[in-house]
């Protein structure tokens, strides 16, 4: 009998605008509930995101994949940009299993993908992500969120 929300569920849609080619920004927060990390991850309003990255080189799996998983691209993206939840710090491997996690969770208009499509999105991260995880904190971008001031404690 607890009012606990399930684990491994987003609690709220995922809503963007789009900012240019493959560029998107959260007008609402992303709030997404991990089993695996056992935390909330929350994208905040003003997040830049490009989704799930699928590369349009692989024009076969950008065909299959894009547009699938738009929720848990942005949680992973989070992640590869703060390298940390609420606990303190996670690995590069931990945010690849979360967004594995993620691609299969449920929450407002939010359908949770097969195990196939779950397993290309993580073996693409697995195997391409090591640029975007070293470029990631340098990458963060949350518009209207002032870094300098939030680093004085303001």
């Amino acid at each position: 009998e607890s009012s606990h929300p399930p684990m491994s569920a987003f609690l709220t849609p995922v809503i963007t605008e789009q900012l240019g080619a493959d560029r998107y920004r959260l007008v609402a927060p992303l709030q997404y509930e991990s089993d695996l990390l056992r935390c909330s991850i929350t994208a905040p309003t003003g997040f830049v995101t490009d989704f799930e990255s699928v590369p349009r080189w692989l024009p076969l799996t950008y065909a299959w994949l894009m547009g699938m998983a738009h929720a848990a691209g942005v949680t992973h993206d989070m992640l590869y940009q703060s390298h940390r939840t609420i606990l303190g710090e996670v690995t590069r491997s931990q945010a690849d299993a979360l967004l594995y996690e993620a691609a299969g969770a449920t929450g407002p208009g939010i359908e949770a993908l097969g195990w196939a499509k779950r397993w290309a999105l993580w073996s693409g991260v697995r195997v391409g992500g090591a640029g975007a995880w070293a470029s990631g904190p340098a990458r963060l971008t949350v518009l209207g969120w002032d870094r300098r001031k939030s680093r004085r404690g303001q």
